[in-house]
């Protein structure tokens, strides 16, 4: 009998996040993001976060973002994603 996957860390998560967006991830990892996620509300706000930027570019149209706004989120994204993997984990 092999034993259940350990549980992902935030560090672990935040790697795989666009996969579980995408719906890319197989079930058990999915599994595991899930439980990690229903324990942490560190996570819990971070894919809650993804979820709001993800309806609200959703509604823009590529000629409603300018080179200024496409270069401060790619930043914004940059560090965030920086302190993420230097997270407790």
């Amino acid at each position: 009998m092999t034993e259940p996957a350990p549980d992902l860390t935030c560090k672990e998560l935040v790697e795989v996040i666009t996969e579980y967006f995408d719906g890319a991830m197989a079930t058990d990892d999915r599994a595991r993001f899930e439980r990690h996620l229903d324990g942490c509300t560190g996570c819990q706000a971070v894919v809650a976060q993804f979820r709001t930027t993800i309806e609200v570019t959703g509604r823009l149209t590529e000629d409603q973002v300018t080179e200024g706004q496409r270069v401060a989120m790619r930043e914004v994204f940059r560090r965030w994603r920086e302190s993420a993997r230097a997270g407790p984990d």
